[in-house]
């Protein structure tokens, strides 16, 4: 069996060599319009040549002080102040809030593998009792200028903690709205 399908290979392979084989038409490749370059001069850059400075204004003359001085009428009633003896109504003092703990943020790890260092700008409100509330990212940015978001987790879970002696008017504490703080971002070195 082995030899009659020996026997038949060669004799389809005489049959491939014995037929004119002809190679297909090759088309000739597609002609290019001659390219034309411009003439390009190159661009001269001139300095202009410095101008003469303006004249310098003439010296200043200084003038005589008077070193003698001549004794006047000083009054020399000197005593202690006097009181006055009226309380002060605490009820009406009024401050501004005064930041008491302010933690510092978690570099993230995504801005930290990057390299990426900036800033975001975080706007809360102030209640009564010194704590934050409604935080918000109003813009972060990096140190290109371009906007990121890659902060505003971290500064959003940094300002949930802080806290502030809240602002009193009239003796009382209110909440203070629209308090912006910028937190940056900075590689150690």
């Amino acid at each position: 069996m082995a030899l009659g399908v020996t026997g038949l290979l060669l004799f389809g392979m005489s049959q491939l060599i014995a037929t004119d084989f002809e190679a297909p038409l090759v088309e000739p490749p597609p002609k290019v319009a001659p390219i034309h370059m411009p003439d390009v001069k190159p661009t001269v850059h001139r300095q202009e040549t410095v101008s003469k400075p303006q004249e310098l204004p003439p010296p200043v003359t200084p003038t005589t002080v008077e070193r003698t001085v001549e004794p006047g009428s000083i009054p020399l009633d000197i005593r202690p102040p006097a009181s006055t003896r009226t309380k002060v109504n605490t009820a009406i003092i009024s401050a501004d809030p005064l930041p008491i703990y302010k933690p510092a943020p978690r570099y993230p790890r995504r801005a930290m593998a990057r390299g990426i260092e900036g800033y975001v700008v975080v706007e809360f409100t102030i209640s009564k009792n010194g704590s934050v509330k409604n935080p918000r990212v109003v813009g972060g940015y990096d140190t290109a200028g371009a906007p990121t978001d890659v902060f505003d987790h971290s500064a959003l879970k940094a300002v949930e903690r802080f806290k502030y002696r809240p602002t009193v008017v009239d003796g009382e504490p209110v909440e203070k709205h629209g308090v912006r703080n910028r937190i940056s971002y900075k590689l150690a070195e």
